[in-house]
Protein backbone atom coordinates (compact mmCIF):
# COMPACT_ATOMS: atom_id res chain seq x y z
CA UNK A 1 0.00 0.00 0.00
CA UNK A 2 1.42 3.66 -0.57
CA UNK A 3 1.86 6.06 1.51
CA UNK A 4 1.10 10.13 0.74
CA UNK A 5 2.08 12.69 1.35
CA UNK A 6 0.58 16.22 1.34
CA UNK A 7 2.13 20.16 0.90
CA UNK A 8 0.65 22.71 2.62
CA UNK A 9 1.11 26.50 3.21
CA UNK A 10 2.20 26.11 6.86
CA UNK A 11 0.69 30.01 8.25
CA UNK A 12 -1.88 29.98 10.49
CA UNK A 13 -3.27 32.53 13.34
CA UNK A 14 -5.32 31.48 16.30
CA UNK A 15 -8.52 33.73 16.51
CA UNK A 16 -11.23 33.33 19.11
CA UNK A 17 -14.12 31.67 17.86
CA UNK A 18 -17.13 34.03 16.91
CA UNK A 19 -14.73 37.25 17.61
CA UNK A 20 -15.76 38.52 13.58
CA UNK A 21 -13.51 41.40 14.54
CA UNK A 22 -10.30 39.55 15.49
CA UNK A 23 -11.11 37.06 12.48
CA UNK A 24 -11.31 39.91 9.94
CA UNK A 25 -7.99 41.29 11.10
CA UNK A 26 -6.12 37.52 11.00
CA UNK A 27 -7.93 37.19 7.65
CA UNK A 28 -6.31 40.52 6.78
CA UNK A 29 -3.05 39.83 7.74
CA UNK A 30 -3.21 35.78 6.57
CA UNK A 31 -3.32 37.63 3.01
CA UNK A 32 -0.61 40.13 3.50
CA UNK A 33 1.66 37.41 4.80
CA UNK A 34 1.05 35.74 1.89
CA UNK A 35 1.24 38.36 -0.31
CA UNK A 36 4.41 39.33 1.12
CA UNK A 37 5.75 35.40 0.89
CA UNK A 38 5.22 35.51 -2.40
CA UNK A 39 7.01 39.87 -3.33
CA UNK A 40 10.19 38.78 -1.26
CA UNK A 41 10.30 35.32 -2.22
CA UNK A 42 9.62 33.29 1.38
CA UNK A 43 6.62 31.62 0.45
CA UNK A 44 9.05 28.98 -0.18
CA UNK A 45 9.88 28.62 3.15
CA UNK A 46 6.08 28.49 4.36
CA UNK A 47 5.40 25.37 2.48
CA UNK A 48 5.20 21.62 4.84
CA UNK A 49 5.17 18.50 3.67
CA UNK A 50 2.52 16.33 6.38
CA UNK A 51 1.42 12.86 6.26
CA UNK A 52 -2.06 12.56 4.21
CA UNK A 53 -2.98 9.03 5.66
CA UNK A 54 -6.21 8.87 4.57
CA UNK A 55 -5.38 9.89 0.83
CA UNK A 56 -5.23 7.50 -2.44
CA UNK A 57 -4.05 7.49 -5.90
CA UNK A 58 -7.15 9.57 -6.54
CA UNK A 59 -6.29 12.45 -4.30
CA UNK A 60 -3.43 13.02 -6.54
CA UNK A 61 -3.49 16.05 -8.92
CA UNK A 62 -3.25 15.24 -12.86
CA UNK A 63 -0.92 17.47 -14.01
CA UNK A 64 1.35 15.63 -11.82
CA UNK A 65 0.69 12.33 -12.98
CA UNK A 66 0.25 13.44 -16.49
CA UNK A 67 4.72 14.37 -16.21
CA UNK A 68 5.09 11.31 -14.26
CA UNK A 69 3.86 9.51 -17.23
CA UNK A 70 5.73 11.58 -19.99
CA UNK A 71 9.04 10.36 -18.09
CA UNK A 72 8.17 7.27 -18.08
CA UNK A 73 7.61 7.52 -21.93
CA UNK A 74 11.08 9.32 -22.01
CA UNK A 75 12.92 6.34 -20.24
CA UNK A 76 11.80 4.14 -22.57
CA UNK A 77 13.97 5.70 -25.33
Amino acid sequence: MNKYKRLIIDLGYVVRSGDDEMIQHAKTAFYEDIMNGYKYNDLWDQISIVDAPGATEADIPEFLLEEESELEELEKF
